[in-house]
């Protein structure tokens, strides 16, 4: 009976410790969806994000997915494009990333933001390259851009 107890105490408390989120906790929306044709095939991926809410050096993750008219393959490739980060003075990192079916998860945090009057801003930008067919077999990699956008108060 002790041993029941203790192990029903132990799945209470990881449920509450799960299911608690911190006061600095953000939400990320995806605003828009991009396409990217190569030959007959048509891939539809997530493309614009915004982050709500957001702590300075809190955690960012978001749920990139793709689909295609034919086939899709894996992502091949992913990182930072040009600066990385806008405006003038903004800085972030990568902490992590995870391949998912017909997606990628993506997780970063913002290091500096620019201030504003009343809050401050900052933008990421990513490629993704992703495998597409061209409809009759042949295979290529193709960039797909992912912008992020938060204003924080």
């Amino acid at each position: 009976m002790k041993r029941l107890l203790m192990f029903g105490s132990v799945a209470a408390l990881l449920i509450l410790a799960a299911s608690t989120s911190p006061a600095s906790a953000q939400s990320v929306v995806r605003e828009s969806t991009c396409t990217e044709n190569y030959g007959s095939n048509t891939m539809t991926y997530d493309c614009g994000f915004n982050v709500k809410n957001y702590t300075l050096g809190s955690n960012v993750t978001l749920n990139i997915n793709w689909s295609c008219t034919g086939n899709c393959g894996a992502a091949t490739a992913f990182g930072l494009r040009g600066n990385g980060f806008t405006p003038g003075g903004v800085s972030g990192h990568m902490t992590g990333a995870k391949r998912l079916t017909n997606g990628l998860q993506l997780t970063f945090a913002f290091d500096q933001l620019k201030k504003t009057g009343g809050g401050a801003v900052g933008n990421a930008h990513f490629e993704l390259d992703v495998e597409m067919d061209d409809g009759s077999g042949t295979m290529t990699s193709m960039p797909c851009n992912i912008d992020v956008h938060l204003g924080a108060q």
